[in-house]
C-alpha cells in the first residue's frame, strides 16, 4: 500500500491541491484496526468524497494533486506530530481497538512509513512548482454529535484572510452557502498541512471543507467541482 500518490506531477497549472484524508485504506497487517468496513468507510475513516473532488479539480486546472494513501485512523497527516489526535484511540465515540496500545516504536513506524512520505511528497512538488496557490481539500459530515451544519463549503484560513474572502464571495456567486473558518478554524491551527507547506515554501494557501452530503453521487461531485473551480479562478487574477 502506497503512503502517498501524486497526480499530474509535470504541469504548469496555477494550483497545487492536497488531500490529507483521501483514503480509508488500512494496511493489511493492521487488520482494519479492529473496525468493520462500515466504520472505515464512514467519516471517521476518511473525508468522504474528498479524493474524487480533489482529482476533478486537479484535472480542471491541469494541476498537481498529492493524496494520502492510508486512513486518517492509521495516522492523521493533517496534524502536527505533537498533537494528541495524531493517532486516535477513539473517534467521535467509536473506539479504535488497533490504536489502543500504540507504543513509541509503533508510533515511529507509522510516522516513517506513512506520515513523512506524504509530507515529503508535498514538499517536493512545491519545490519544483514555484508561485502556486496551495489548496487543501477536505470534507465534513453534515451532522455531528446531533448538531446540524447547515452550509455547503467552509473556507478555512489563518494569514490569507483577503484571499479567503475573495474565494468565499465567488463561491456564494455559484449558489454555495459559505462559512469562514467553519466547521473548524484555521486561526486555531486546524489547517496544519496547508499552513506547514505553504509557509515553508512561500505559497499562499487555504483549506476547503465541503459538506459531504453534496458529494455522495458522481454527478453531484462533478457539479460541485465545477462550481468550486469557477470560484477558484478569482485566486488566479
Amino acid at each position: 500500500m502506497e503512503a502517498v500518490s501524486v497526480m499530474n506531477e509535470q504541469t504548469s497549472g496555477a494550483f497545487v491541491f492536497t488531500c490529507e484524508h483521501a483514503s480509508c485504506d488500512v494496511p493489511v497487517e493492521y487488520d482494519g484496526l479492529g473496525l468493520d468496513t462500515d466504520h472505515l468507510h464512514d467519516h471517521i475513516g476518511w473525508d468522504i468524497g474528498a479524493r474524487t473532488l480533489t482529482t476533478l479539480l486537479a484535472r480542471h486546472f491541469d494541476a498537481t494533486a498529492v493524496l494520502a494513501g492510508v486512513s486518517r485512523l492509521v495516522i492523521d497527516c493533517n496534524r502536527d506530530l505533537a498533537d494528541h489526535d495524531l493517532i486516535v484511540s477513539q473517534s467521535h465515540g467509536v473506539p479504535v481497538p488497533g490504536n489502543r496500545d500504540v507504543d513509541a516504536d509503533e508510533r515511529h513506524r507509522r510516522i516513517t512509513q506513512f506520515y513523512e512520505p506524504y509530507h515529503a511528497a508535498v514538499d517536493a512538488v512545491l519545490r519544483r512548482q514555484r508561485d502556486r496557490f496551495l489548496v487543501s481539500v477536505h470534507t465534513f459530515t453534515p451532522v455531528l454529535n446531533g448538531r446540524e451544519r447547515r452550509f455547503d463549503v467552509g473556507v478555512l484560513f489563518d494569514v490569507y484572510a483577503d484571499e479567503a474572502q475573495h474565494l468565499g464571495k465567488a463561491l456564494a456567486g455559484e449558489g454555495v452557502r459559505v462559512r469562514y473558518n467553519e466547521p473548524y478554524s484555521g486561526l486555531d491551527g486546524l489547517i496544519y498541512s496547508a499552513a506547514r507547506h505553504g509557509g515553508c515554501h512561500g505559497a499562499p494557501y487555504l483549506e476547503l471543507e465541503v459538506n459531504n452530503a453534496l458529494l455522495r453521487e458522481p454527478h453531484a461531485v462533478e457539479r460541485m467541482a465545477l462550481g468550486i473551480a469557477r470560484a477558484l479562478d478569482v485566486l488566479r487574477d
